[in-house]
């Protein structure tokens, strides 16, 4: 593109705007029309002359949001799990032409992203405050207008040391011990249920966090007690039995997915969804431990 394709000089600009010559003086000055001057003469790169008049339009119609028009665009975020990665590769094998992002980030700022419409789906295992793992909390929080997709049930409990005696503790008795905790961040819903049962059985929490280690997420903290790095930690036993630890199961809890219903029927978001009801993720769920998919798939309006 040659430097007359690129640039305008005074009158051109003048004739593009549809205004004097002598006002595109002011309009440099007062109104910050983009200008260069070379050896005393005006020049106005074309693009940025565009991008000022675009900029200066008022009642600009609002752009459809991204996640409706990036089709080949999957963005996920919330807790983590085993069975939830295996899905998503199985995802991107099916749709290689689709890019799947997906975020560690825990069970509330999964909701909080899904709250200012930055992801299409959040992953939850949130108590409900009230008892379980109901959606009524989740509900108030977002508004009604939300489709929850159950993912799966799960078994929640202490990853413990694998040369442990057979006959460990109860939970009680694994607080009680003066042991080093893999800990997940405050607002995850593994870090909930830690926090729930140090509360129902009077357990000060205090010298247990304040020793702990952090990790990121339930296989990381398999490891880390694999390691030694820690002694025990809140996880599923999905990432014990990969880890080679032991388990001490505490309660099922249900998986969610949680999508707005503006978000449900896009292309990409039921290809997703489409595969909770498929015979791979059965098999899947096979090869790790602790999962329960009987209502896999199962939707609340």
């Amino acid at each position: 593109m040659t430097i007359e394709e690129r640039f305008m000089d005074t009158q051109q600009v003048a004739q593009y705007l549809g205004v004097h010559e002598k006002q595109v003086y002011t309009l440099i000055h007062d109104r910050g029309l983009p200008a260069t001057k070379i050896t005393g003469k005006w020049l106005f790169p074309r693009h940025l002359v565009d991008r000022w008049l675009e900029a200066s339009v008022i009642n600009m119609p609002s752009m459809p949001p991204l996640l409706q028009t990036a089709t080949e665009l999957l963005l996920i975020a919330g807790s983590d799990d085993p069975l939830l990665v295996k899905l998503t590769a199985g995802f991107r094998e099916r749709h290689p032409d689709s890019l799947v992002l997906q975020s560690r980030a825990g069970s509330s700022d999964g909701l909080t992203a899904l709250k200012k419409g930055l992801v299409h789906i959040a992953c939850v295992h949130l108590v409900d405050p009230q008892g379980g793992y109901t959606t009524g909390h989740i509900k108030e929080y977002l508004g009604e207008d939300i489709a929850v997709v159950h993912f799966a049930g799960r078994q929640q409990g202490v990853i413990f040391r694998p040369e442990s005696p057979a006959d460990a503790p109860d939970l009680s008795g694994l607080f009680a011990r003066d042991i080093r905790w893999a800990m997940r961040d405050a607002g995850t819903g593994t870090r909930g249920l830690m926090d729930l049962e140090m509360d129902r059985l009077g357990i000060d929490p205090e010298p247990i966090l304040s020793a702990g280690i952090k990790v990121q997420g339930h296989l990381d903290a398999a490891l880390a007690v694999r390691a030694g790095r820690a002694d025990a930690g809140f996880g599923i036993e999905a990432a014990a039995h990969l880890a080679g630890c032991d388990f001490l199961p505490v309660r099922r809890e249900r998986f969610d997915l949680i999508v707005r219903k503006e978000n449900f029927f896009l292309p990409q978001v039921q290809d997703f969804m489409a595969l909770l009801r498929g015979d791979d993720f059965h098999q899947m769920a096979a090869s790790l431990k602790g999962y329960d998919l009987a209502d896999s798939g199962r939707v609340e309006g």
